[in-house]
């Protein structure tokens, strides 16, 4: 699978359409070399914790599908001359693999959230997607000693796709952590798609994220967020800068 990437502060990222994202997401679980894939949803908070933060940085880099998740990256590729495909959000490669599972019945395991969470996540898709296959659920507050069961678990029922919503960057820590040993052709971190699943947290109109404000819309419902957004423009001059050390050239 030859790859299209654009690299933003050291991290590449998939230059794909969300048609694109499922037929390499399939090509993953039918695969030969059964290992577990990661899948990654780069925005800018990604990108700048992995500025700092080496172990993160390397996953990233070694993901075998990396979607352009905010409008930030977006931004950071028009900067260097070079756009994306398409704004590929976490909960619409959710989705989209939902409805593979609906289509084919790849089968998937939810790991995270709250509990309860996950099972009403798995309630609210059966409603839309009568033909899901979700084989298994678990929040994820869990000690080490349930963490080897849910392991135990998720490699009894060895799922095609392993959701994990454990906030970034500790989801794609774990799914690292214990890529060797899960049986599961993709694991994939989720942040907080789970609480818009659920109605917890509500994604903007629809317009709004056409236009690229659903950040601002989501600053405006949670303005804790405001410390998470101040990265924006650090990101920004970095690139810049980036930009001008190199005289407008990337590798």
């Amino acid at each position: 699978m030859v790859r299209n990437t654009i690299t933003i502060l050291g991290v590449p990222i998939d230059t794909i359409t969300i048609d694109e994202a499922k037929l390499i997401s399939e090509e993953l679980i039918n695969n030969s070399n059964k290992s577990c894939k990661i899948v990654v949803a780069p925005n800018v908070e990604f990108i700048m914790t992995a500025q700092k933060d080496k172990e993160f940085a390397d996953i990233l880099r070694e993901a075998s599908l990396a979607t352009p998740d905010s409008i930030g990256v977006i931004i950071g590729a028009k900067l260097q001359k070079k756009s994306f495909k398409q704004r590929i959000p976490g909960q619409a490669y959710f989705r989209a693999i939902i409805e593979l599972s609906n289509q084919k019945g790849y089968s998937i395991y939810l790991l995270g959230g709250e509990k309860g969470t996950p099972e009403q996540v798995c309630n609210n898709l059966k409603k839309i997607y009568p033909n899901v296959n979700i084989v298994g659920t678990h929040h994820g507050y869990f000690d080490e000693n349930e963490e080897k069961h849910i392991i135990e678990e998720i490699n009894i029922l060895k799922p095609n796709v392993l959701f994990v919503a454990l906030g970034a960057p500790k989801q794609e820590k774990w799914i690292k952590k214990h890529q060797n040993e899960l049986k599961v052709d993709i694991a994939a971190g989720q942040g907080g798609t789970f609480d818009y699943e659920t109605g917890k947290i509500k994604r903007a109109p629809v317009w709004i994220q056409k236009i690229g404000m659903e950040w601002f819309y989501r600053l405006c419902k949670q303005p804790q967020r405001i410390k998470r957004q101040i990265v924006l423009p650090i990101y920004l001059i970095k690139i810049l800068f980036a930009k001008d050390k190199t005289k407008g050239k990337f590798n």
